[in-house]
């Protein structure tokens, strides 16, 4: 799309010359007074204004377009404008830019220096722009904002204000890399909560003794030895008053899930090695991109306590489910990582945009972040001029069907099916130890494997190199 140029002169004929000039690489609009540049600014978004010091109702007084000027940096800070002047005029020109013009040129007009005094002042203003919204972007907190305009995105912001001004439970449900820990740090920041700590746990990366010390604290000798020389405090004590976000909450151990539940049914709680009750005003969110309905039913995950971590729920859609929220989010992404890596960076391209849309994005937005890292890190110059190959594990989980998703990233030039269904096979393993912590037992019983599910793990692991690394 081509940038806006108003062209503010009451000379028909320095007009048209403007316009003739300006038009293959500009949208120009024309007015030749004051009354018809406010309609135009008023009626279009316009990127910059071209604006002669001599205007009516006084043409020889270059006053009139000097209060203007301080008229237009009053009332539109962000219109870069760039004043003409005649050839005795240069005193002027620098009295303009003194009170924020972009730049100037001279009558009568050189075609180059018009078209590269334009061309320099819109490239210094958008670039102007562009650091102060990484400079932003760095004051925040990366990941700080829910963007979107799509009807999923702004239902979900919508149920997070309905939500949190409320003590309920929240069960927030979303594939990996959605952003569950962003919905709940979001929860928590618009309630009345958000002056309190908020704690973030992934249940699924402890062992049961660990995390049931972390949970619930513990009292000095409580294990023996000198595990437990002092008293420690567990994460419902340090999140009073604030929020408690148990990531992965289909992790927890039955016996830690007992007593979670009691603290959801009375508030109440004891330290291990402790005899004290306790008590700790927390509002609990708890994370899933499992089927916890399968999990009750399975009786690996207590249905009294299902029932206490359900009672609002808040389903975080996939990327590529609200794909049209790319572009903004991309660019979000963008201004993040170019600015902690101190890069200047420009919007990416339709075309890198359109390349980004055509993949199905199995790590949602987590891969997108990572995609647009790894190619402000790889860029030699301040433009994303192509993504560097995307590849990864296949998603595996919801409504999405794996095989149609493999098939549409087939080439068209013919394949090997032996080949290319081992490797359909080999990103299934991956995307299976992924989801569950690289614990083979896990990941097999995932994939579907029953009883024998370690040991087809760690064939299928061994027939493909894949690193076990050292869980079970």
């Amino acid at each position: 799309m081509k940038h806006t140029i108003l062209v503010v002169d009451d000379n028909d004929i320095n007009r048209l010359n403007l316009r003739l000039l300006l038009k293959d690489n500009y949208r120009v609009l024309e007015a030749g007074d004051l009354e018809a540049a406010d309609e135009a600014l008023s009626a279009n978004r316009v990127d910059l204004v071209v604006l002669d010091l001599a205007l009516p109702p006084e043409p020889d007084n270059p006053e009139i377009g000097m209060g203007y000027l301080q008229r237009l940096r009053s009332e539109s800070p962000d219109t870069p404008v760039v004043v003409i002047t005649g050839h005795d005029e240069r005193s002027y020109a620098i009295r303009a830019q003194e009170l924020g013009a972009q730049d100037f040129f001279g009558k009568p007009f050189d075609p180059d220096e018009v078209k590269s005094t334009i061309d320099r002042s819109l490239e210094a203003h958008f670039q102007a722009v562009r650091e102060q919204e990484m400079q932003r972007a760095l004051a925040t907190q990366v990941n700080s904002e829910i963007l979107g305009g799509s009807d999923s995105m702004r239902a979900l912001r919508a149920l997070i204000e309905q939500v949190a001004a409320t003590p309920s439970t929240v069960l927030v449900r979303g594939e990996t890399g959605a952003g569950k820990e962003l919905v709940a740090r979001k929860l928590h920041e618009v309630s009345p909560r958000a002056g309190r700590p908020f704690i973030a746990i992934n249940c699924a990366a402890m062992s049961e003794q660990l995390l049931e010390s972390e949970l619930f604290g513990y009292e000095k000798g409580a294990f023996g030895g000198s595990g437990s020389s002092r008293r420690k405090l567990g994460w419902f004590e340090r999140a009073a008053g604030g929020t408690l976000f148990l990531d992965e909450v289909a992790g927890l151990p039955l016996t830690v899930q007992a007593k979670l539940l009691r603290v959801l049914e009375y508030g109440e709680f004891s330290r291990l090695g402790g005899e004290a009750i306790l008590r700790s005003d927390v509002r609990l969110v708890c994370s899933t991109h499992e089927d916890l309905e399968s999990r009750v039913a399975a009786g690996t995950f207590r249905d009294d306590l299902y029932y206490r971590i359900h009672v609002v729920v808040m389903d975080i859609p996939a990327l590529r489910d609200h794909i049209e929220d790319l572009p903004e989010l991309a660019d979000a992404i963008l201004l993040r990582k170019a600015a902690m890596c101190g890069k200047r960076m420009r919007p990416l391209s339709e075309e890198v945009l359109e390349q980004l849309a055509r993949y199905s994005w199995p790590g949602n937005v987590r891969e997108l972040e990572n995609v647009i890292e790894r190619s402000v890190v790889l860029a030699t110059g301040s433009e994303v001029e192509s993504i560097p190959s995307l590849s990864g594990p296949l998603p595996v989980s919801g409504d999405v069907d794996p095989l149609k998703l493999w098939f549409q990233r087939l080439p068209d030039t013919g394949i090997r099916a032996e080949k290319a269904i081992a490797e359909f096979e080999r990103q299934l393993v991956e995307e299976a130890l992924e989801r569950n912590q690289h614990i083979k037992a896990r990941a097999g019983r995932w994939l579907g494997f029953g009883d024998r599910a370690k040991d087809k793990m760690r064939y299928l692991c061994d027939k493909y190199g894949i690193d076990l690394m050292d869980n079970p």
